[in-house]
């Protein structure tokens, strides 16, 4: 099919042909770790018998699943780039497969892919400053820089988190780094010894991965740095293979391997109850190889390491006793059982994998403690085939019953599971895991009633998914091992030889991490951690730098300073030009909250509760002395309710007392355009004002309902409260008819409604009148 890709016809295809070429390089990036079911760490045998296995049950010919040719083929590719060293360890580094190098053969051409990257690249690939630029032949050779080229993606999903279990080693350079060119013979040399300790390296052009330079602050090139539990350090001093290594051995924990003698060996080898193995080195060295460092820093949350210099002079006893030659490295591992070695390794040179082999195959004790989440994984793998199913053990004790625990140890010395493949034994505490044991407990509670049962058989059907039951048989301090033994062995083999599923199905809550370290310790070193990150920071810069920014910080916090000490003058003296006149207003409700506080507006409580008041409402009702106690009582229900709202007061005026400070503020409202001479008490009785003392305003409610007209503008205020009417006609106008005393307050919910809301008008002074009597 031909194409004619010209404009935006031409673009769409282009586009469309890169981005299927894209998703079917998405295809491959399966871990091929789990597409042969074996782990990270696993052998070259492990890995073809895991092969065999899933290619006889996968193959097209024999498996009738729709997806078995994909599958079949997605095995073979996982078996050619893992079986063969070379490609698993480009695989491991740059998640490469033998599939996309096929597929880049097979688009390749002289001028490089015409869909990825420059067609000139085939070119000018390895010219990096003319050390690399070579002529003639078939192309370029590889060099340490190109085989451990790293890019953002890489830092961010492999570097960081494999930080946690080896440190990396990163080299960043540019074009025409004449610094570079001297520097990088050390590297390459660093780099080989490196690659067979099972340290990490990478290597970047500071140039063109611009994201990697910012994240990791490269200021200047070349530089090394070093990645270990997240965190970056950088090498300093003077570039030579004795320094680089030194700097390698100083990342690594200094209490990582404890120095071991014939004093502290027997102490060292029964600390097996944290539950980690015992491993020791044995070198004819004081200082600690790199070789040891790594697996131990690797394997440190199940194994505790220690070190035996065999030269030293308090180690003659320990190296006869375990019957090792002063001149060799060997390895011992040790778990329960003290006394001989679970596993040993003696000869005068090692290899990481040989190392790696004998601790993953011995990284747990006889009979190991599920103590965190991580520990469950290893202990009890998941496994989705019921014919493949992987039993876990259980027992589940109290810290102080020790001696159950050994029974079971006694049982699976003896039994025929001690190194069954698909079965693992194992114990927890109840006080440590409630949680769990309570999820195992749900089911089996409706079944056992008062039956105590502290076995249960698990099987990990996913992450956090299984299936499981509990033995019906105990194991007590009264009861031996022979009865709960015969109903183990019968229940496992039968489960292991038939597609039989558990009695039970439940998802368990993550396990409680038993070696995490106290909440101050992890606060106080994430404070270390940004220290550690802000010295690298400043001391990653030029000293020019450096000070243009500490004299810049030092600018602005002068300024800061300066700033704020005016504002705290200037503060000052206009406290001390206004009087201190405002006052905590008194509580609104008693001590029970059960009462509204009303309180007497006079000449005791007028400057608390109005001139010198804060910024709040006084409610005060004007009341003579026929009305105030059925007032008061309808009032005090009214207001019970904002009685939570602290800046409210509640008070009371009695008006034969207090008559004309009303009068005074009334004419004050109006600007004193009125001049008031006789004010009708009965008309008054009823009103309440919200009083704002501190800014000179407040709210009034006025009962009448015949006088609605009244209330459309300041200047009918003292119509408003019928101040021109007598006793005689003081309820003639639009309403004649009488209001009871009970009725007065009727409307006062609908009033504190408008003033919260801010409709209701305020009438605001300049002044508040003096409260004097008449």
């Amino acid at each position: 099919m031909n194409l004619k890709m010209t404009g935006l016809g031409g673009r769409k295809c282009r586009f469309l042909i890169v981005l299927f070429l894209l998703c079917n390089e998405g295809f491959a990036d399966e871990d091929l770790y789990n597409v042969l079911g074996v782990r990270r760490t696993a052998s070259t045998k492990e890995i073809k018998q895991a092969y065999k296995n899933m290619a006889r049950e996968w193959h097209p010919d024999k498996n009738k699943d729709p997806s078995a040719a994909d599958r079949f083929t997605k095995i073979n590719e996982a078996y050619e780039t893992l079986g063969d060293p070379e490609r698993r360890s480009q695989y491991d580094k740059f998640g490469y497969t033998s599939a996309k190098e096929h597929r880049q053969q097979s688009r390749g051409s002289p001028f490089g892919d015409p869909f990825h990257g420059d067609p000139f690249e085939g070119f000018f690939h390895n010219f990096d400053g003319f050390k690399h630029f070579k002529f003639g032949g078939s192309g370029f050779t590889d060099t340490f820089i190109e085989k451990n080229a790293i890019n953002m993606r890489v830092y961010e999903t492999k570097i960081l988190p494999e930080s946690y279990q080896k440190p990396y080693i990163l080299y960043a350079y540019t074009e025409f780094c004449f610094e570079c060119v001297n520097m990088e013979p050390l590297l390459e040399k660093l780099f080989k010894e490196l690659e067979s300790v099972g340290v990490g390296m990478g290597t970047f052009h500071a140039g063109r991965i611009q994201r990697l330079a910012v994240e990791l602050r490269i200021t200047r090139v070349p530089r090394i740095l070093a990645v270990m539990n997240g965190r970056v350090t950088d090498f300093r001093g003077h570039v030579t293979i004795q320094n680089l290594r030194q700097f390698v051995r100083g990342l690594f924990p200094t209490k990582l391997m404890l120095p071991i003698n014939d004093n502290n060996v027997d102490d060292f080898l029964n600390g097996w109850e944290d539950n980690h193995i015992r491993g020791i080195f044995f070198s004819p060295k004081e200082e600690i190889s790199a070789m040891f460092l790594a697996p131990a820093f690797y394997y440190k949350n199940f194994v505790t390491f220690g070190h035996v210099n065999t030269n030293a002079d308090d180690v003659y006893k320990l190296l006869k006793r375990f019957n090792l030659h002063s001149g060799h490295k060997s390895l011992l591992m040790f778990n329960e059982d003290t006394q001989s070695p679970i596993a040993s390794l003696s000869m005068q040179q090692m290899s990481r994998s040989t190392i790696d082999e004998i601790i993953e195959s011995n990284k747990f004790l006889l009979l190991p403690r599920i103590s965190s989440q991580a520990y469950f994984e290893q202990l009890c793998p998941a496994e989705l085939k019921a014919k493949r199913k992987k039993l876990c053990v259980v027992l589940i004790t109290k810290k102080t019953e020790e001696r159950e625990r050994k029974k079971f140890r006694q049982y699976l010395r003896k039994s025929g599971f001690l190194n069954h493949e698909r079965v693992r034994f194992t114990y927890m505490f109840e006080e440590t895991q409630a949680n769990v044991i309570k999820t195992l407990n749900k089911n089996e509670d409706i079944d056992r009633g008062e039956t105590v049962k502290n076995v249960v058989i698990i099987w990990r059907v996913e992450r956090n998914h299984l299936s499981y039951e509990w033995l019906k048989t105990a194991l007590t301090k009264e009861n031996d091992m022979q009865n709960l033994g015969a109903e183990l062995e019968d229940r496992v083999n039968q489960l292991l030889n038939s597609d039989e599923s558990l009695a039970y199905r439940t998802i368990l809550p993550e396990f409680h991490n038993e070696h995490a370290l106290h909440l101050l310790i992890r606060i106080l070193r994430k404070f270390h951690h940004w220290g550690e990150r802000a010295w690298m920071f400043f001391t990653g810069m030029d000293p020019i730098t450096v000070l243009t920014v500490c004299m810049a910080f030092a600018m602005v916090f002068g300024m800061g300073y300066f700033m704020s000490t005016m504002a705290a003058i200037e503060e000052e003296q206009l406290r001390e030009k206004q009087p201190k006149r405002f006052r905590q207003r008194p509580p609104s409700r008693t001590p029970d909250q059960k009462r509204v506080n009303l309180y007497e507006l006079s000449r005791d409580s007028y400057d608390t509760l109005v001139l010198n008041s804060d910024a709040g409402l006084t409610m005060i009702l004007l009341v003579n002395y026929e009305s105030g106690d059925k007032l008061f009582q309808k009032f005090r229900s009214l207001v019970l309710p904002l009685t939570r709202y602290s800046g409210l007061s509640f008070a009371f005026l009695q008006l034969e007392s207090y008559i004309g400070w009303y009068q005074h503020l009334l004419e004050d409202s109006v600007g004193h355009r009125v001049v008031l001479e006789n004010i009708n008490i009965n008309n008054c009785i009823g009103t309440v004002l919200a009083v704002n003392g501190m800014r000179k305003y407040y709210y009034i409610y006025q009962p009448k309902k015949a006088r609605k007209w009244i209330r459309q503008s300041n200047k009918n205020v003292p119509s408003a409260i019928g101040m021109f009417d007598s006793d005689e006609n003081s309820d003639s106008d639009q309403d004649s008819r009488v209001i009871l005393v009970e009725e007065l307050l009727d409307g006062l919910l609908d009033w504190f409604d408008k003033v919260f809301d801010g409709s209701e008008r305020k009438i605001r002074l300049s002044a508040w009148p003096d409260l004097g009597a008449i």
